[in-house]
């Protein structure tokens, strides 16, 4: 919150005023651009997006994981955990059927395709400079991310987790839209640096 003035009405009052006269100048009450918690969430520190492709089943499963991300706020020190914020993966939550890595196999699985939402993450962690906590590679290469690029989870043995280590709290945006996957880190920017892969 602050005040502030018209110059140009500033110029006017001061070209119109005798010598040795007091002028006053009229102060306006200024609202801020930025309001409450956004304060914190104003500054994109990092993001990423990868194409999904067209199988219903398996973008109906990077949706619910997107839903269950996004928005999520980590505060200096916490620690993301994929596995717990999105959950178990069930058909009562929504989950379908859908291509997955298991033991080396491509196999249909409840839920299968939400590694592409763990790997847009991970790549966006790194243009944000958050540390990396845990993380696994799928057997095989996949199509969404550059090669070594990738995170894949499981439930109740491979999971994801990075920390944020910055001074301030980061708000973690995530949704499906014209295709792709999408993640932003939103923060307030504590460096200049530039991440380059």
């Amino acid at each position: 919150y602050g005040y502030g003035f018209d110059t140009k009405a500033l110029e006017k009052l001061l070209e119109d005023a005798e010598y040795g006269q007091t002028v006053t100048l009229p102060l306006s009450y200024i609202q801020p651009e930025i309001m409450g918690e956004d304060v914190y969430f104003r500054d994109l520190l990092g993001s990423y997006e990868t194409r999904h492709t067209e199988d219903p089943n398996r973008n109906t499963n990077l949706r619910l994981a997107c839903e269950a991300i996004n928005g999520t706020i980590l505060y200096p020190g916490d620690t993301f955990d994929y596995n717990t914020v999105v959950g178990k993966r069930t058909e009562e939550k929504g989950y379908k059927k859908a291509a997955a890595y298991s033991s080396g196999k491509t196999v249909e699985t409840l839920g299968g395709g939400i590694c592409q939402v763990t790997s847009t993450l991970y790549v966006a962690t790194l243009n944000a400079e958050l540390t990396q906590v845990s993380r696994y590679v799928h057997a095989y290469t996949v199509s969404y991310v550059d090669l070594g690029m990738d995170a894949t989870v499981y439930w109740g043995s491979l999971d994801y987790q990075f920390r944020n280590t910055l001074s301030n709290p980061v708000k973690i945006l995530t949704w499906l839209e014209d295709g792709k996957v999408n993640v932003r880190f939103l923060g307030v920017k504590e460096t200049d640096n530039k991440v380059e892969m």
